[in-house]
């Protein structure tokens, strides 16, 4: 098959992985991004697609970990969303769902109502409203709805320390998610989903000068037996999202585990060779099923 990876960039590791693995398989593979991504006129009046200067109508699959940039989301969306409308090319997954599973907001209120233990969640606009949060919460976390990776993730357990930091969040983001902070010494619990399955469930703790458990910020990953009801949930959420491949994260409470966020592009390079290679061969197990599946075959995703 010929398989075009749409990568958040083009030394995202397993953007890499992704294609060097698809030609291992077999496939011919392309490695792209949405700077890549153009069109010319086509026939019958219609508009074609490039990717690279090459009509996308020349591919049969699209997987994607696109980049949505903060500041070009409607430039980045519009080249996104041109990919999806190539009759005989499935892309997984499409602009519209990518770009909802983009927004926290969006992530966790779907989550919620589809019945899902998520950590419970409001919006902060003004200084005002986040110490209205703390005084609710006593010690709380605030984000970016469009981010990852924990940057401009702050804690908060009193004004005096913290308005310098939500000034600046709220200066730069006008509104921030805002949810408890649950203690997590001993880590957090991702589990990555590919389609129906977990093939991947890691525990990250935070380093010893850190409270955060991302691994770009030097948190340790390490593969956990999969709780079953977590795989469960997991399921559930990315089925409930639409996505294909997720990383749903999971913090321990008093009332049990609940997802903090939902991931579309979610990473697995701390992982041991043998797994991430078991999980990418599953990423294109799962495409080609769904563009060889009946409601697919012949048509656009």
């Amino acid at each position: 098959m010929r398989i075009g990876i749409l990568g958040y960039g083009l030394d995202d590791p397993e953007s890499i992985e992704l294609t060097e693995i698809g030609r291992d398989l077999g496939h011919k593979t392309n490695l792209f991004v949405l700077d890549d991504v153009s069109c010319r006129p086509g026939t019958a009046s219609n508009i074609d697609p490039l990717i690279a200067g090459e009509t996308v109508s020349n591919f049969d699959i699209i997987l994607s970990r696109a980049h949505i940039r903060p500041d070009f989301t409607q430039l980045d969306y519009d080249r996104y969303a041109l990919l999806c409308h190539v009759e005989g090319v499935t892309v997984i997954d499409p602009a519209d769902t990518y770009l909802d599973a983009e927004s926290k907001f969006l992530g966790l209120q779907r989550l919620g109502a589809a019945g899902l233990p998520i950590a419970p969640t409001r919006s902060c606009s003004s200084v005002a409203e986040v110490e209205e949060a703390l005084g609710e919460w006593d010690r709380i976390v605030l984000k970016p709805s469009f981010g990852l990776g924990g940057v401009d993730v702050e804690r908060i357990y009193d004004m005096a320390e913290g308005r310098a930091k939500a000034e600046h969040l709220l200066l730069k983001y006008r509104q921030l998610v805002c949810q408890p902070y649950f203690p997590h010494p001993d880590g957090d619990v991702r589990v990555t989903i590919v389609g129906d399955r977990a093939p991947l469930v890691v525990s990250r703790v935070p380093t010893a000068s850190s409270w955060k458990a991302n691994v770009n910020m030097g948190a340790t990953a390490r593969s956990v037996l999969a709780d079953p009801e977590l795989v469960d949930i997991s399921k559930r959420a990315a089925a409930a999202m639409g996505v294909t491949v997720a990383g749903l994260d999971f913090l321990p409470t008093q009332d049990g585990y609940r997802i903090v966020e939902f991931n579309n592009t979610p990473c697995w390079c701390f992982a041991d060779e043998a797994e991430r290679r078991h999980l990418v061969e599953a990423v294109f197990e799962v495409a080609e099923a769904i563009h060889n599946s009946p409601e697919h075959a012949g048509t656009h995703r």
